[in-house]
């Protein structure tokens, strides 16, 4: 059993979360990323356009603006060429790379890096890369090892140059080779690192002066990454064929043992899409792909199908897991605004977050949620199977429930605090009444019973009377006295109005 290796080829696929009000400043960044310096220095990424063919036009649209001034969905760049090759300030895919785990070491080539982000907050880095082999087994080893990017059950990758010519044994010289962005041989000196390092040193490239370098934090199983995989398997005997659909779909590698049940080898599994005979897409929550076995030898299926599935079904893939990490987005940040903290100003912060959260669920509905992409059949169809695998409908469902469940709980705490601050305004007023009527009576009964008795002060109003000191002592105790009786009959209509509105 053979690869066509012209047709077959492996994109891995590493997502990331990014605070989504800092797209249009992760773009920037992105788009002014310079490595090297002086006259050598050159631009990082040259911008692409997503793959348009068969897209519908709204969503063709929403991906590709007509508009330059629109607002775009999503931004995609390619790593650039020269960059690719370079050996001083590049990745160095001309150098000579070996995959290193436990099962032994595997030459591969980088032949392509794509950096894509959504606005939503959903980013993917793509690394095509390709063992050099056309051996089935090696391409199960690849596949199950190169997944693990931080040096997980002791995978890493191996990097040497060709520098010179030895004369004498008449072989060229070779050095050890890291790309410079990621350390270089100064922090690698044997050539011998993680492919995670590339990695985040393509990925720092999209930070700004106001972020720190790590402005992105990881969605799937940590250090790991999801291939999308074209494999093209000919020599194959029919009978031979669940087995490799098995082996694929489940990321094994070729000495893994396994024991697969009757259900597990149907053409009829869940994970399974029938394309054409003996040909199948594979989707699963790890990864998937297509695999075809002796597939015919026409320029459709070995050239032209394996561009399709480069671009456009690629496409459908990378869209369908944005919605299935941004729906995991919304439900972390309604889990995180909802802990029970007693803080100063709580719901008010609760109230914003859920504000920008449902902000962003209607932005996702509307830019990043398609019932349909594109028009052609076999291209719908596997956009659904990704759809159902993904659990996009589900997920949607139960965040949106979440978003309006504690929307509508944040709402009635802000109605609740409302009514609360209003009955506080009301009881400062009725107290400031009661001291405004107080000081009235205390100030209004004296000066009653003075003008009611017509009292003459000697010395003051007529030459004869009675004293001051006579005068205070009636109206400080008739008015003490008409006082209390009328503060007393106050507070008992008070009392008894207070209790009616209970």
């Amino acid at each position: 059993m053979k690869i066509d290796e012209k047709a077959s080829f492996v994109h891995f696929v590493y997502p990331v979360l990014f605070e989504p009000l800092k797209f249009d400043r992760h773009v920037g960044a992105v788009k002014t990323a310079v490595w090297g310096s002086g006259e050598k220095a050159s631009l990082v990424w040259d911008s692409q356009e997503f793959p348009k063919e068969d897209l519908l036009s709204h969503v063709a649209n929403y991906l590709n603006p007509r508009d330059e001034h629109a607002a775009p969905t999503a931004r995609m760049w390619e790593l650039n060429h020269e960059l690719l090759q370079s050996h001083v300030f590049g990745i160095g895919n001309k150098a000579d790379w070996v995959m290193t785990s436990p099962q032994g070491e595997i030459p591969f080539r980088i032949e392509g890096i794509w950096l894509t982000l959504f606005r939503v907050g959903v980013g993917f880095m793509t690394v095509r890369a390709n063992p050099l082999s056309s051996e089935l087994n090696a391409w199960y080893d690849f596949l199950h090892s190169f997944r693990f990017i931080q040096g997980q059950r002791r995978v890493g990758v191996r990097g040497q140059r060709r520098t010179g010519f030895d004369k004498e044994t008449k072989k060229p010289t070779v050095s050890p080779f890291f790309p410079h962005p990621a350390g270089g041989v100064e922090t690698h000196p044997e050539g011998t690192g993680t492919l995670g390092e590339v990695i985040d040193a393509l990925l720092r490239t999209g930070a700004t002066s106001r972020d720190g370098s790590v402005w992105w934090r990881e969605v799937f199983v940590p250090g790991q990454l999801l291939p999308f995989v074209s494999l093209y398997v000919d020599g194959q005997p029919p009978e031979k064929d669940p087995l490799v659909l098995y082996k694929v779909r489940n990321f094994f590698s070729s000495r893994q043992e396994s024991a697969p049940s009757h259900s597990d080898l149907q053409p009829d599994h869940p994970t399974l899409l029938p394309y054409a005979d003996r040909q199948w897409f594979v989707a699963t929550l790890e990864g998937g792909g297509f695999v075809a076995c002796d597939a015919p030898r026409t320029d459709f299926f070995r050239t032209q199908m394996p561009d399709h599935l480069a671009k456009p079904y690629f496409l459908l893939f990378l869209l369908t897991l944005q919605q299935r990490f941004a729906l995991m987005m919304f439900s972390e940040e309604v889990s995180q605004h909802w802990l029970v903290a007693e803080e100063e100003g709580r719901d008010q912060k609760r109230e914003a977050a859920f504000e920008h959260i449902r902000d962003l669920l209607l932005l996702f509905t509307a830019r990043g949620l398609f019932t349909q992409v594109m028009q052609r059949e076999h291209h719908h169809r596997c956009y659904e199977k990704w759809q159902q695998i993904f659990q996009v409908e589900r997920l949607y469902q139960e965040v949106s429930d979440e978003v309006r469940e504690m929307y509508n709980v944040v709402q009635l705490k802000r109605a609740e605090r409302l009514q609360k601050l209003q009955e506080e305004e009301a009881e400062r007023t009725k107290k400031l009444e009661e001291r405004i009527s107080m000081l009235g009576i205390l100030i209004g009964v004296p000066a009653i019973i003075l003008s009611f008795l017509g009292v003459n002060l000697q010395n003051f109003t007529t030459p004869e009377g009675i004293s001051i000191v006579t005068a205070l002592l009636i109206v400080i105790g008739g008015g003490g006295i008409v006082s209390s009786i009328v503060l007393w009959l106050l507070r008992r209509q008070m009392k008894k109005e207070g209790t009616r509105r209970k």
